[in-house]
């Protein structure tokens, strides 16, 4: 049995007309902070609020920074502001310790004698070589 596998995995479904959940929990966030500026505060400061709020909600909404969405850049910049900078390089091994070997002796190996004719000077040579002068 065959199975179609759908395509555009990553993608989010789209809840209310083109917004997907998090985009329209961003101005519905916005719009019930607004309603409340609406009747507590006089009517020149809640459209200053509304035009920052609305900005706000649709740059959290909409903006990408490479790909990243931006409370995500924003989450991310706060948690590498509150981190701790420090960082020491451990190394993960732990240490074992070096055994010392004694040195084996080595054997001299016998000198081989080489048969030179009497008329050769090389016993002669090899003799100033060593230092047998």
């Amino acid at each position: 049995m065959q199975f179609k596998v759908p395509k555009f995995l990553e993608r989010e479904p789209l809840i209310i007309g083109p917004l997907i959940f998090k985009q329209f929990l961003y101005f519905g966030i916005a719009a019930l902070i607004l309603a409340y500026i609406h009747f507590v505060a006089p009517f020149h400061i809640f459209l200053i609020c509304l035009i920052l709020l609305v900005a706000l909600a649709a740059s959290l909404a909409f903006v990408k920074i490479e790909g990243v969405p931006l409370p995500e850049v924003i989450g991310q910049s706060f948690g590498f502001t509150f981190s701790s900078k420090m960082y020491l390089w451990q190394k993960k091994e732990s240490l074992k310790p070096i055994k010392i070997m004694p040195k084996k002796k080595e054997k001299k190996e016998k000198e081989i004698s080489l048969k030179v004719s009497p008329k050769s000077s090389l016993r002669e040579l090899h003799s100033r070589i060593r230092g047998n002068y």
